[in-house]
């Protein structure tokens, strides 16, 4: 991913170096360049300006390392290559490093990349998923009451799993889909990885996927709420479910009807917390109800320390990072169904806070992080 972050930068650091292939009569043509090893190009302006484009099915362009042979371009761009990969390492330094956490100007500096990268980030995030259950395996086999640094490893990597999600959550869903067939986990849904890590903020990143996936997902939740045994599996379902008919309007019906012809047979099967799997129903109901367009209630928003036009940090709040999105909000429902409509406004860059100086106020301490890590390890286990 580096590699490819960086081509993007070297480009934008010489994008007059790509001038001399443009054919006689095309000097008001946009130059395009496709990215190697991805279904992405960059388009350069004859003012100099760059757009990434993503591409799909045949692609349009010029091989970049084709031309920086033919066009004599390889020693020029050496040089800046290597620079700009020093350039990418440092910028993707936030995401990837223990103890780090990005502001939404870095988040930024990423995110405009998205159609370059956005593939090889979701690529990333079931990686680091398929990490995080060798951890929980561990974690339910030892049981150790002792803080452990498998524990603090574990808020690392799902925070970083998370940086990745929000990363691709742009890209078309016929794209998402491509890349899950090949990534595909048993039970797998879009939100999981990310809902049963039990903190808001996370699931608000698991709700953003479910999101980009939309309709194309139905089939997996549909399927985990009629057959799931886990409460928390069924929480999952239905918070993804809620997350698409919110974000899908012409969806919104046929879910609701789904989600109350399941509630009405659950009892049907043994669940391991069946209060837990009724107050999700309930919620889950409950905000499928709401007119379109309908806001977080204050009180929810007041509980996770955020404003309605996401003003300040966005969803970035202390709250958000240590809550648990099954606790009951004072409206009665989950705190996470309540939040939903908070979160699906949200751009992804307003899941970080407003500045570096604002990043503080989210450390978790070590105590804090074995609450969280026991929570989601040792709770309605998955």
């Amino acid at each position: 991913m580096a590699d490819t972050l960086a081509i993007g930068l070297a480009i934008e650091m010489e994008p007059t170096a790509w001038e001399s292939i443009r054919m006689p009569g095309e000097s008001a043509r946009p130059v395009v360049l496709k990215i190697p090893d991805v279904p992405a190009a960059i388009e350069i302006y004859p003012s100099g300006r760059l757009r990434p484009l993503r591409q799909h099915g045949v692609s349009v362009g010029e091989e970049i390392d084709k031309l920086m042979t033919s066009a004599g371009l390889l020693s020029r761009l050496h040089n800046v290559r290597a620079k700009s990969r020093d350039i990418a390492f440092d910028l993707l330094a936030p995401f990837t490093l223990s103890g780090r956490f990005p502001s939404r100007t870095e988040f930024q500096s990423i995110f405009r990349w998205a159609p370059l990268i956005e593939l090889l980030a979701y690529a990333l995030a079931t990686r680091y998923l398929m990490t995080l259950e060798d951890l929980r395996e561990r974690a339910r086999v030892e049981a150790d009451p002792a803080f452990s640094p498998g524990e603090c490893n574990y808020c690392a990597i799902t925070h970083t799993m998370a940086h990745f999600v929000l990363m691709s959550t742009d890209a078309p869903d016929y794209r998402l889909v491509e890349a899950a067939r090949s990534s595909t986990m048993n039970g797998w849904s879009p939100s999981l990885g990310l809902t049963r890590a039990r903190t808001v903020w996370l699931a608000a990143a698991g709700a953003k996927l479910a999101a980009a996936f939309g309709p194309t997902a139905l089939e997996c939740y549909l399927r985990t709420l009629a057959t799931a045994r886990h409460a928390f599996r069924i929480f999952d379902a239905l918070f993804g479910l809620t997350v698409i008919a919110l974000s899908h309007d012409h969806a919104r019906e046929e879910i609701l009807q789904a989600v109350m012809h399941h509630a009405q047979r659950v009892g049907d099967r043994a669940v391991d917390d069946i209060d837990c799997v009724t107050l999700a129903f309930r919620s889950a109901i409950e905000v499928l109800k709401w007119r379109a367009g309908e806001h977080s209630p204050v009180a929810t928003l007041d509980r996770l320390g955020w404003s309605r036009d996401h003003d300040g940090d966005g969803l970035a709040s202390p709250p958000a990072f240590r809550l648990d999105p099954t606790e009951t909000a004072p409206n009665g429902m989950m705190l996470g169904f309540s939040a939903l409509p908070a979160i699906l406004r949200a751009s992804a860059a307003q899941h970080y806070p407003r500045s570096k100086a604002r990043v503080y106020r989210l450390k978790l301490g070590e105590t804090e992080m074995l609450q969280i890590a026991r929570r989601a390890w040792l709770h309605h286990s998955t």
